[in-house]
């Protein structure tokens, strides 16, 4: 039996929010045909390997925080 809390092991950096430190599906790890971020406006570099993702309610924060700065 496992709890809420346990995070599956083949869970990788790219799994895990660079922001917030909240689990999520990576659809390009998953080998999705494309990635629930690719459904965003374009707002930021694609992170380099190994630096990590945001989670969909980071991204449409900070992509929010962007489009605010630049009105």
């Amino acid at each position: 039996m496992t709890n809420g809390n346990s995070i599956h092991a083949s869970t990788t950096q790219s799994d895990i929010c660079s922001r917030c430190g909240a689990f999520f599906r990576c659809g390009m790890r998953a080998g999705d045909k494309a990635c629930w971020c690719a459904s965003y406006p374009p707002a930021f570099p694609v992170p380099e390997a190994g630096a990590g993702c945001f989670c969909p309610k980071c991204l449409a924060e900070l992509i929010a925080q962007a489009q605010a700065m630049q009105q």
